[in-house]
């Protein structure tokens, strides 16, 4: 039985003793000789999280209080993005054996994975093609499946028509793409200042926190660094069929949404909490899409709690 949750959860998870690393350029040739670009962050002895980015990012998206979180994880940059080759043609159910290649490259046996906007769909597809190796997942501000009944409900006229064009006329996506690097590749500053123009002044408030404005600027210049194909087929691939029901998902699922999104609407994860039967779904009262910066502490700490059989303070059962 899915499970919902309408408060804020605030845990504080205590770091570990242990070193924390920042390897940031790593690079593994998988099986195809295409070059998977990877980071890791925080504690290598900690419990090991895939991070799947968000659309246009990379693996330099991180906590920026990363000795705060207390786990390892581990943040790939997906095909055509970073130091990943393109890889054309791609759908998103070849995702999992890229991170299954990885993970066995880095002796992991079982993992858990946590995708953020365009990330989520890729954590979805990997709780249901490796359900032996993913012990649970999370999905942060994810965009669900969009081939369901109602899907651009509550999407502006930007994105029903963005989401018209990756169905119809997916080379507008691409122009869309090609025109976004050119302004993130060009003056840093100058670009800086567009992005944070483009985003609502709550997110604004999370951007603008210690060390959040670069990261983020550093994350998305790096996902357009080889061009923006990589990028648009991204776009395309999660807003076409997924080529799986997340009806057939078995592991637990965390949904995580905050009420005020305008990016990716609420509908979203209230479909993905009805669908996927083992899922929690929490929704943060006036948070909006970038609530991830603020929230990633309670996000990961309650990704790798088994709260199996308790039945939390905080819970509502819908």
């Amino acid at each position: 039985m899915a499970t919902l949750l309408r408060e804020k959860v605030e845990l504080n998870p205590s770091p570990s003793q242990a070193s924390f690393v920042d390897a940031t350029e790593q690079k593994l040739i998988l099986r195809d000789d295409r070059t998977l670009g990877y980071a890791e962050y925080g504690d290598p002895s900690g419990k090991p999280i895939f991070f799947f980015h968000g659309g246009a990012g990379s693996r330099l998206e991180h906590p920026a209080d990363i000795c705060a979180i207390g786990a390892r994880i581990i943040c790939i940059d997906r095909p055509g993005h970073g130091l990943s080759d393109f890889q054309p043609d791609r759908k998103l159910v070849d995702w999992p054996d890229d991170v299954a290649q990885l993970a066995d490259n880095l002796g992991i046996n079982s993992f858990y994975v946590l995708g953020w906007s365009a990330g989520g769909p890729h954590a979805l597809v990997c709780a249901y093609l490796l359900p032996d190796r993913v012990m649970s997942g999370a999905v942060a501000a994810g965009l669900g499946p969009m081939n369901r009944p109602g899907a651009i409900r509550g999407l502006g006229f930007a994105g029903r028509t963005y989401v018209f064009a990756a169905r119809y006329f997916p080379w507008l996506i691409g122009f869309f793409r090609r025109m976004a690097r050119n302004t993130i590749w060009g003056n840093a500053e100058k670009a800086k200042q567009q992005l944070l123009s483009a985003i609502p002044n709550d997110d604004k408030e999370s951007m603008l926190q210690s060390g959040n404005l670069d990261m983020w600027f550093a994350d998305v210049r790096e996902g357009y660094k080889q061009g923006w194909q990589g990028v648009a087929l991204d776009d395309i691939i999660i807003i076409q069929d997924w080529g799986f029901d997340i009806a057939d998902i078995n592991c637990r699922i965390d949904i995580w949404h905050g009420e005020q999104d305008r990016n990716v609407p609420i509908s979203s994860s209230e479909y993905m909490q009805e669908r996927i039967p083992n899922s929690r779904a929490t929704f943060l009262p006036g948070e909006e899409h970038l609530f991830l910066l603020s929230h990633w502490a309670t996000v990961v700490q309650t990704l790798v709690t088994d709260l199996e059989g308790e039945e939390p303070e905080y819970c509502v059962r819908s």
